[in-house]
């Protein structure tokens, strides 16, 4: 897992920049209460207060990410958990205590795309809802370390989770045990455990206080 432990989620505006990708962070402190366009606002109106101001901290990241690759053309709205995106877009939006993060490409570069901030995790006593038995040696509990390692592994596999499962059924993808992580030379390589023909390649930031990580297609 990489460092960049003093810098927020921006530090890798550049890194990504770099892969064609348009990338946004956006903090709820910001908005006034604001964000996205009206149609959203209106949208998420009946929302609880929190859920509220989470979904158009997203929004307002996402339409920054994709004007960042002149992909903007308004309102975004919902698919069930997923943003209804335009015709030619892959996205991928995520949320952490006040910060929101959007990473936005062309469908015809980027088949899918995963983004995952963690400004919190799972305590360690939770790791066996993250890994599963083929993963028992990517972490110790014991090591000094073990509570940030667990951070970045879950971080990995959420990035991943958002872009695996669009290209796969349901059943080929329950939750996070079903992804199972190998480490490689720039990162990790991520795929079902029921299709150990499709993956991703996550990549795993450390930003101040918690953890950002992508996933693009191998």
């Amino acid at each position: 897992m990489d460092a960049h432990q003093n810098a927020g989620p921006e530090q890798s505006w550049h890194e990504l920049r770099d892969t064609g990708l348009g990338f946004a962070v956006t903090y709820v402190r910001e908005l006034g209460g604001g964000g996205g366009h009206r149609v959203e606002q209106r949208f998420a109106a009946a929302f609880p207060e929190r859920r509220r101001v989470e979904f158009l901290a997203g929004r307002e990241a996402l339409h920054r990410a994709l004007d960042a690759v002149g992909l903007d053309r308004g309102p975004v709205l919902c698919d069930g958990p997923r943003p209804r995106l335009p015709v030619g877009v892959r996205a991928s939006i995520s949320h952490s205590q006040g910060v929101a993060v959007a990473l936005a490409g062309p469908a015809e570069h980027f088949r899918t795309v995963g983004i995952d901030l963690e400004l919190s995790g799972p305590p360690l006593a939770a790791a066996h809802l993250v890994l599963g038995p083929a993963e028992s040696g990517l972490l110790d509990p014991a090591a000094p370390d073990a509570t940030e390692r667990l951070l970045a592994l879950y971080s990995a596999k959420e990035a991943a989770f958002k872009a695996l499962s669009p290209l796969v059924d349901g059943d080929a993808l329950p939750g996070l045990r079903a992804i199972r992580l190998t480490a490689g030379p720039d990162g990790w390589h991520a795929s079902p455990v029921a299709r150990p023909d499709l993956a991703v390649q996550v990549t795993v930031r450390r930003t101040a206080g918690g953890v950002l990580s992508w996933a693009l297609p191998t």
